[in-house]
């Protein structure tokens, strides 16, 4: 099996670095346009089934990659790909957060496993109901690709976990909006064999000077 695993495109709040998490943002212009980069970029790829969270970002994203597709797919919506809950930090910017929650932001930034946000969920939580959604789709479906439309985090966890990154190193993978990852799954093994790819490039080469947010 292979997977395509993508981060859905940009929202305005993306763009101004404001907590997302299971609020429902919807795709700003630049976040459709790089929808639509993925989709050209894949409607070669004869996908069997796509996946995507429930959140509206990465649902109309996964709409736009349907619409490029030959065979056109009903959109699964898996609950357990939804973005972290940030809780309290939920549409509070990226700098109010810091200055409001400076010891929490800071744990955060070194070890963010070990805190949970308060009215939130942890790492740990969201880890755990992602990956059971993934095992669940990997064991039990008969399609040889598919297409999963997610969040920063959620991805982020996803390859940690396939990666045995230590939680240390969760900052050291970058997910840029719309960027695409693939993954193998083969004789009950997961291996990375793309990362973080930009589909305007016909190589996906990952771009090394976005932000991360």
């Amino acid at each position: 099996m292979i997977i395509y695993l993508i981060r859905h495109g940009q929202t305005e709040y993306n763009d101004k670095s404001i907590f997302r998490g299971q609020l429902d943002i919807p795709l700003n212009s630049y976040g459709i346009s790089q929808a639509e980069s993925i989709g050209r970029a894949l409607k070669a790829i004869s996908f069997d089934a796509i996946y995507a969270s429930p959140l509206i970002r990465a649902k109309k994203t996964a709409e736009i990659i349907n619409k490029y597709q030959t065979k056109k797919l009903s959109i699964n919506v898996e609950n357990n790909f939804t973005d972290l809950n940030y809780g309290s930090w939920q549409a509070k910017s990226h700098d109010e957060v810091k200055n409001n929650y400076s010891k929490l932001y800071h744990e955060w930034e070194i070890s963010p496993y070990n805190i949970k946000i308060p009215g939130g969920e942890s790492f740990y939580e969201a880890q755990k109901r992602s990956w059971q959604a993934l095992i669940k789709i990997t064991n039990s479906s008969k399609d040889r690709i598919i297409c999963i439309v997610s969040h920063r985090v959620i991805n982020k966890l996803l390859i940690s976990k396939i990666l045995g990154i230590p939680k240390t190193g969760f900052w050291k993978i970058k997910q840029d909006t719309g960027c695409i990852n693939i993954i193998e799954y083969k004789d009950k093994k997961f291996t990375v064999i793309k990362l973080n790819c930009n589909a305007n490039v016909s190589d996906f080469a990952g771009s090394a000077d976005s932000a991360d947010f």
